[in-house]
């Protein structure tokens, strides 16, 4: 797969479009594998780019906020299917901890964010978890695909 990459602790001299690992293979059972149609910058890239606030392993996927259609679904995912338009919530708790349990999910003790702890959405697909994804709107009008990702 395609991806927008940092090589390193820089600036823009440390981006490029690289070819990474496919996402392709079987998902957990709450997983959904999204083919992005749009992802926006975020000042979070910015800080990525600048190796805070630690350290990563290059090179790095960068991107937090992104929208897309949903490709394929893990076995217990019930809130959204293969075709559907979904806005994603970069933000990502492990959803098994004590305050995740209580509905704390911004306390989780294992909380993560597409493009800084995990891959982000600058690339051609992802993968989050089923609560980390929302149908886009088609009221009052259907958003666009940078809407969404924004």
């Amino acid at each position: 797969m395609r991806a927008w990459v940092i090589r390193g602790i820089g600036g823009l001299d440390q981006l490029q479009i690289a070819d990474v690992p496919d996402l392709a293979g079987p998902l957990e059972a709450r997983q959904v594998r999204i083919a992005l149609r749009a992802a926006a910058l975020n000042r979070l890239d910015l800080f990525v780019m600048r190796g805070l606030p630690h350290e990563y392993h290059y090179p790095h996927i960068l991107g937090a906020d992104g929208a897309g259609v949903v490709e394929a679904v893990g076995s217990d995912v019930r809130s959204v299917r293969p075709g559907d338009r979904v806005m994603i919530n970069p933000g990502i708790p492990d959803y098994r901890c004590e305050y995740c349990r209580a509905g704390e999910h911004s306390l989780c003790v294992n909380y993560g964010i597409l493009g800084e702890h995990r891959p982000g959405t600058l690339a051609e697909y992802v993968i989050v978890p089923e609560q980390n994804t929302a149908i886009i709107p088609t009221l009052p009008k259907p958003l666009t695909w940078a809407e969404a990702a924004a």
